[in-house]
């Protein structure tokens, strides 16, 4: 009878640690090409609303994704040149962007929930269109 008992035990106790293997979190990174007009890539309509409300672009282009597991410490390497270095501290991410090994920018920032945050305004072309990153975080 103490087998049973302790195989009964055994059974809950890994199922409490299941649910603790659940997939992690990740970094989902987007770049993202505005332009004054155009349309919008679907999965960004979210993005293009954030856009349209601070700044003059309209059209929302996704060009390339990379993804990786967090905390980040990783390096995102887009095929347009683009690189992402990210380094996790804490609740906090160090972010550094390059565009062929130039360093263009370097913060930190903290992602919440799913909230997308959006950083760049790099060149992206003719008629003043600009690239920028959408960040967010993924469970």
């Amino acid at each position: 009878m103490r087998t049973k008992s302790f195989i009964g035990i055994a059974a809950v106790l890994l199922l409490a640690v299941v649910p603790a293997l659940a997939a992690p979190a990740m970094l989902n990174a987007k770049l993202v090409k505005l332009t004054g007009n155009g349309g919008v890539t679907p999965g960004l309509e979210d993005v293009a609303a954030i856009i349209r409300r601070n700044l003059p672009y309209a059209g929302c282009e996704l060009v390339e994704q990379k993804a990786c597991v967090m905390p980040a410490n990783a390096t995102l390497a887009f095929k347009s040149g683009y690189s992402l270095v990210c380094r996790s501290e804490g609740e906090a991410m160090t972010l550094t962007i390059l565009r062929k090994n130039k360093m263009l920018l370097s913060t930190a920032v903290t992602l919440k929930d799913a909230t997308p945050v959006i950083i760049g305004g790099f060149d992206g072309g003719p008629k003043g269109a600009k690239h920028v990153f959408v960040l967010q975080k993924s469970e």
